[in-house]
Order: C-alpha cells, then sequence, then structure tokens
C-alpha cells in the first residue's frame, strides 16, 4: 500500500536514488537563492487589473506563477520521506495569515492555510481561493483544519509529545491517514511566507523535517526602497537535478514578467516520472 499523498517513483537513476541515503536530513540538503523580484512588471499587471475592477494582490499573482511552473515541472513537487522519493498526488501551497483580532499590543494571533491546486487554474481562479481564504481565516472565530488538529493535540497535557513522535512514525512508514496530511500545513509543496506584506525583509526560512515541504519561498522588501523586493528560496536538493531546478525557476519568472499568460489554462499539466 502506498502514501496517500505521494507515488514512489521508481525509475530514478541510481545516482539519484542514492543521494537521500547520503543526505538524509532536509537541512542537509537544502540549498538557498535570492531572486529579484519583478517589481514593476507585476505592480503594472496588478493596475491594470485594477482598472478592469478586478483586485489581485502580489502574492496571489507570485501563487498563480508558482501553480503553472509546478503545472509544467512536476520534479520541482516531489518529496523525500525514509530515504525515498515520492512523486506528490497533487499541488498544495500552505501560508501563514494574520487574525484581525490584534489590539495593537503583543502578540498577534495567526493562523496557517493550506490550498490545494491542480495545475489547471488561472491566475483569476488562484486569486479568488487566496482571498477567500485569508478573508475566512482571518475571522477570530474561525478554526481550520490545522487549528482543530492542534487543539486537539493539546487539549491532554503529557500527551503533545507522544501523539507528534506518533505521527511522525506513520508518515516514516507512509501509513498517515490523509485527513490528517490534509490538514498539516506541513505536507505541502510549497511553504510561503509575506514577509512584504508585514513590511519586512526576506529571509532564508529553513525547510521543516516534519511533513513534506520541498521549497519554501518568502517574499520580502527592501526597507530603504519600497519598490524592490525579493524572493529568498530555499529548496531540498534531493528531489530533482539541478538543471531541472534552473529551467523551472526561468519558467516561474517568465510567468511573473509575463502575468496575462496566466489568464488562461494551460494546454496540459505534465506528470511525473513512473
Amino acid at each position: 500500500m502506498g502514501r496517500a499523498d505521494g507515488r514512489l517513483i521508481k525509475s530514478l537513476p541510481p545516482f539519484t536514488k542514492i543521494i537521500p541515503y547520503i543526505m538524509a536530513q532536509r537541512y542537509d540538503a537544502t540549498n538557498f537563492m535570492t531572486v529579484e523580484f519583478p517589481y514593476d512588471k507585476v505592480s503594472t499587471y496588478i493596475r491594470d487589473q485594477k482598472r478592469k475592477g478586478i483586485e489581485i494582490s502580489m502574492m496571489a499573482c507570485i501563487l498563480a506563477s508558482l501553480v503553472r511552473t509546478i503545472a509544467k515541472y512536476p520534479e520541482i513537487n516531489r518529496f523525500v520521506v525514509a530515504k525515498k522519493i515520492y512523486a506528490r498526488k497533487g499541488i498544495w501551497i500552505s501560508f501563514v495569515t494574520l487574525k484581525d483580532n490584534w489590539s495593537g499590543e503583543g502578540e498577534q494571533d495567526e493562523t496557517v492555510v493550506k490550498l490545494k491546486f491542480t495545475g489547471h487554474e488561472t491566475i483569476g481562479v488562484i486569486s479568488k481561493m487566496v482571498n477567500d481564504s485569508i478573508d475566512e481565516n482571518r475571522k477570530a472565530e474561525t478554526s481550520n483544519s490545522m487549528d482543530k488538529l492542534l487543539n486537539s493535540i493539546f487539549s491532554t497535557p503529557i500527551l503533545p509529545s507522544a501523539i507528534v513522535s506518533f505521527i511522525k512514525w506513520l508518515d516514516r512508514r507512509g501509513i498517515l491517514p490523509m485527513s490528517v496530511i490534509n490538514a498539516s500545513p506541513f505536507h505541502t509543496s510549497i511553504f510561503f511566507s509575506n514577509l512584504a506584506s508585514i513590511k519586512a525583509t526576506p529571509v532564508y526560512h529553513h525547510l521543516y523535517e516534519f511533513g513534506t515541504t520541498s521549497e519554501f519561498v518568502a517574499l520580502g522588501v527592501n526597507l530603504n526602497n519600497r519598490k524592490s523586493y525579493t524572493l529568498k528560496i530555499a529548496t531540498d536538493e534531493r528531489v530533482c537535478s539541478g538543471s531541472t531546478f534552473v529551467r523551472a525557476m526561468h519558467y516561474f519568472m517568465k510567468n511573473l514578467r509575463h502575468l496575462d499568460s496566466l489568464e488562461i489554462p494551460p494546454s496540459s499539466v505534465n506528470k511525473d516520472l513512473r
């Protein structure tokens, strides 16, 4: 019986298969890169859409470009568990959203949203999905599946450590229930952090050892130049070759510079190796 969220890839070349045995942990296999964000191109597109009465955020533009990139390059959507490389059964993106009940003092409550995509979505569809999920999860009274899972874990003292250890054990053996995977923001294709929304510089974020996240993308702003944005990206180098990831990044940036190309569905969504 295979994993609920992934398919074991059996046709990888031997060198690719051996890499997870050499670098068994994600932190050992993490590469970091900096990408200058095409602010002028994206902001022009957002203004043009606003003139048409369409509200699209910078974050939605980035997520739409990421989804389209995974649709063309499914190799970057792989993940490694227990030294085995899997093709993910779907496209998921997780991101943090702040609650709107902040008084202005102390820490602001937050939660994590995870959206699932097929790869066929247009930028308009993704923008609506992002906006609707943020609007709903900003409400103080809203508890999403992750919140409910965490509340159940911490409902009984002493148990959290045992429960998390048991979840990790199930995950390593590929028998973690899909209900837990759907609720976990750490079982995701990409974790995105919009630091620019809180006027922060970007950071290289680590990849979590828990879960299956293979890429972490953080958008930040230059505090001395509010029109200068940067993407900091962390990737698990074990999931695909460097040349494949470079081609995917070129395509990702091409999408950001030509966002109108995302207004129609892709002609096809590519499948990974068997």
